[in-house]
């Protein structure tokens, strides 16, 4: 058999997890055509086929499910190896990515990352916004400011802030609707609360405090914090915020202001591989620093 090349076994892996070569192509940047002959190639050095081709679309043959672990693997030992790689690159030149979900990248990080700029010229951001994380693992980014704290192995993680949030709605909605008395009372159906669909911020940080929430307590439902705040706004119902971020809207005002719900958290995250980087370890020391000295007002 002649020897693979990984940017074989790359395709092959990007065919399976996207499930068509077509989405494939998008994903790897490539033409469909050449995903499609990059894996006939594949299966003529083989000698076998790795799918099955119908009007249904691509499913793995038995050959291709026993190969997909050892591709897998494969794709982590290559990922890993640039990562030791980009540590040997003792400068601050070069770029480094970052992920961030939308209150972090939207209302901290631009003032942050100006200064961060000003101070190290030579380093280039390259900034993800992402509410549902990343996988560090497959180099998805560098650093990621994670509201809350990754379990994921080979991590390293360091507390960056805590903030205070709380229930928010137009000042209106509650002249019409009236202001609850209790948590109980705000659950009862009479209002109308927004909250996340398929992340788990808010349970997560009910649990914490010995609380439950789900997603049934939620008449509107978006994983996006911006379309939460902008419903608000339009005052569609009750949702939680930033103290910070609610302070910049007049209009948004404190809804049971004593009710117990734990202060948000940040964490920095980065993959053990990378963290001797200097443009890494530059960015995150700066973001260390600027996240326990900036004032509330910046955080949120």
């Amino acid at each position: 058999m002649h020897s693979i090349e990984w940017d074989s076994i790359r395709i092959f892996l990007a065919v399976v997890e996207e499930g068509s070569m077509s989405a494939a192509a998008q994903v790897l940047g490539m033409s469909q055509p050449t995903v499609s002959r990059q894996i006939v190639a594949l299966e003529e050095k083989m000698g076998f086929n790795l799918f099955d081709r119908s009007s249904n679309g691509l499913s793995l043959t038995t050959a291709g499910e026993g190969l997909l672990e050892s591709a897998r693997a494969a794709e982590l030992g290559v990922k890993g190896f640039l990562r030791q790689v980009n540590t040997c690159i003792d400068n601050h030149q070069g770029p480094v990515r970052l992920a961030a979900g939308e209150v972090a990248g939207f209302y901290f990080l631009p003032k942050a990352l100006e200064a961060f700029g000003r101070e190290y010229p030579g380093i280039e951001v390259e900034i993800l916004v992402e509410n549902r994380g990343v996988n560090l693992n497959k180099r998805e980014a560098d650093i990621w400011i994670a509201r809350e704290k990754p379990s994921q192995p080979d991590m390293v993680v360091s507390l960056l802030r805590q903030a205070p949030i709380g229930f928010y709605a137009h000042r209106d909605y509650l002249r019409q609707h009236g202001v609850p008395d209790s948590l109980h009372d705000m659950h009862t159906g009479h209002y109308r609360l927004i909250g996340y669909d398929r992340l788990e911020v808010y349970s997560q940080a009910a649990a914490r405090v010995g609380g439950t929430v789900n997603k049934s307590h939620f008449s509107y439902r978006t994983d996006s914090y911006k379309m939460q705040l902008e419903l608000a706004r339009a005052k569609a119902g009750i949702t939680v915020m930033f103290a910070s971020v609610a302070a910049r809207y007049p209009e948004l005002v404190p809804v049971l202001p004593g009710a117990p719900i734990p202060d948000a958290q940040w964490w920095l995250v980065c993959h053990h591989d990378v963290h001797v980087n200097p443009r890494i370890r530059c960015l995150m020391n700066f973001l260390t620093q600027w996240f326990q000295k900036a004032p509330l007002s910046l955080v949120g």
